[in-house]
């Protein structure tokens, strides 16, 4: 999987890292419907990235090269192209941070290899779904909101609101807001709201209730739940660690 020229008439996945593994063999091999490009020069990748039809992106994470100032390029030059996060040095913070800032997945390496195709698969039956672009005003409709979702995450959003500011219906605001960001609207913000929760666990003097309803959720229980499937692990241990 040598850096190459795109290839034409197949989708196409760009593979940004420095590790030309027997993993990534495997599953170029078991995904022959994709044509992989491979590279671990950020330069070469942000210049592919640009000028051809890219359909996904991998990109590894490392402590000397970490992932998450290319996540936001990608996702700010083409934020409907999904990015899928690859790590050997992951944690619960890389995680969370990625997934706020666009990542479709997250891997922790050695990754295996069904879960990452069934993943990428998942990205291309949503990408085709609806099929071709959506107009100009729908784009823009979901740029406001996506903006509106950001900034009153913490509060009591509801569904019907968020598709009247995008100036669509409830059912095609979901439709594209999925097909765009890679994840459901309820998704999205439950991770806003755990991403910032995160930081408010490193606080002294907040309990979990203070920090569930500053977050957003409505109950102790909820927000606990929440984190746990996000994070991996309830909040109050995730507390514990840090103090460890």
């Amino acid at each position: 999987m040598s850096l190459q020229n795109i290839p034409k008439g197949k989708h196409t996945i760009l593979v940004i890292d420095h590790d030309a593994s027997e993993q990534y063999k495997a599953l170029a091999k078991s995904c022959d419907d994709y044509s992989f490009v491979h590279t671990d020069s950020q330069k070469q990748a942000c210049d592919l990235f640009r000028h051809n039809e890219i359909d996904i992106v991998i990109l590894d994470n490392l402590p000397e090269n970490p992932c998450i100032e290319h996540l936001k390029f990608f996702k700010s030059t083409k934020p409907s192209i999904p990015v899928i996060i690859t790590t050997a040095f992951g944690s619960e913070e890389l995680a969370i941070e990625v997934f706020r800032n666009g990542a479709w997945d997250y891997f922790r390496k050695p990754f295996a290899i069904d879960k990452l195709r069934a993943s990428i698969k998942t990205v291309m039956e949503l990408k085709y779904s609806v099929g071709g672009n959506e107009p100009e005003s729908c784009s823009k409709g979901l740029s406001r909101a996506i903006k509106y979702i950001n900034e009153h995450f913490s509060s009591g959003l509801r569904l019907f609101e968020i598709a009247h500011e995008a100036n669509m219906s409830i059912s095609c605001f979901e439709k594209i807001f999925k097909k765009n960001m890679g994840m459901t609207f309820t998704l999205y913000v439950n991770r806003l709201r755990i991403a910032r929760a995160v930081k408010l666990l490193n606080k002294d003097g907040l309990s979990m209730s203070d920090i569930a309803f500053a977050c957003g959720f409505t109950n102790q229980f909820h927000f606990t739940r929440m984190f746990k499937k996000i994070v991996g692990i309830s909040p109050r241990d995730y507390r514990k660690s840090l103090k460890k």
